[in-house]
């Protein structure tokens, strides 16, 4: 497991990057949260690598280069073709290369199967998350702090998790046939479900620390500033936004749905790994809240 994705990292040249973090223990963890049955072990490695590019986007709109490089970034993406990397700044032609190395791929294994169908939605939901990071960017440079309202319709896609299921379901075979595709660019209650989880269990334990550099505000801080409340109470708040989205996660997974239940399994387990990484700290960021759980899931034998 290591290795292949050790190797991924360093063939892409994305050590180049020394502000981002490296994370391909806790991103392959977060895929096999996804795909822990043996048939999908296509999937697991589709969608480590995704979050691997993901992550290194993340760091990179959030800590380093100007909002003019990020631009030029997102017109070569949309591009989608290897010439578009001649125009941007070093450090942005290796995410570029490494980012359409990896469609290439993709494409290529789905090709085989008659569903080249789906690549076309991954691309559009990678230039959606890079647009929105983009938006968060404009709000950290202009010095501006949003209603939380505002903060949530482009941070909940910030959350990752369009792309993130967008990609598992390529890895599902024939499974995931175009129907589901659109079906989930139509946003079901699931995945808006999913993406308000997400976003404000990262946002209440990574909060604290994006604000000692240039960030822009968080849900935290968004909330507590429209409505005039301490942390305590805003967190008291949020608690209960998480337990309505929870109940529409899970209602959703048992009543009957048009596609295959496998498929909402996805939705369901990225729920649970994000509960995973962040029901102490921030665990992707800091691997310690989470090494316990890595090294049950994979190194200790289970008793018998």
């Amino acid at each position: 497991m290591g290795f292949l994705y050790c190797r991924f990292w360093e063939d892409s040249k994305l050590p180049e990057l020394s502000y981002a973090r490296e994370r391909y223990v806790e991103a392959y963890t977060w895929s096999n949260s996804l795909f822990y049955e043996p048939g999908y072990a296509q999937g697991r490695i589709f969608l480590t690598k995704m979050i691997l590019l993901i992550s290194i986007l993340d760091d990179t709109f959030d800590v380093y280069g100007t909002p003019q490089e990020f631009q030029r970034l997102i017109d070569a993406l949309k591009r989608c073709e290897i010439s578009a990397i001649d125009e941007l700044q070093d450090y942005t032609k290796v995410i570029c290369k490494a980012v359409l190395v990896f469609f290439d791929e993709i494409a290529e294994e789905v090709r085989k199967e008659g569903r080249s169908y789906s690549v076309p939605y991954t691309k559009d939901a990678l230039i959606g998350l890079v647009n929105n990071y983009q938006a968060e960017v404009k709000w950290s440079h202009d010095g501006y702090v949003p209603t939380f309202e505002e903060y949530m319709s482009i941070a909940t896609k910030t959350s990752t998790y369009d792309v993130m299921i967008t990609i598992s379901f390529i890895g599902m075979g024939k499974m995931a046939a175009i129907e589901a595709f659109k079906w989930l660019r139509k946003e079901p209650k699931s995945m808006k479900a999913l993406d308000v989880i997400g976003r404000l269990m990262n946002d209440i334990v990574s909060h604290k620390f994006e604000q000692l550099r240039q960030h822009c505000p968080s849900s935290v801080e968004c909330y507590m500033n429209q409505h005039g409340l301490s942390k305590k109470l805003t967190l008291k708040d949020f608690e209960k936004i998480l337990e309505d989205a929870w109940k529409d996660l899970n209602e959703e997974c048992m009543r009957p749905t048009d596609g295959p239940r496998d498929l909402l399994l996805r939705i369901l387990n990225n729920a649970r790994a994000t509960y995973l990484f962040y029901k102490h700290g921030d665990g992707y960021t800091k691997p310690e809240y989470v090494k316990d759980d890595v090294r049950e899931l994979f190194l200790d034998p289970v008793p018998v």
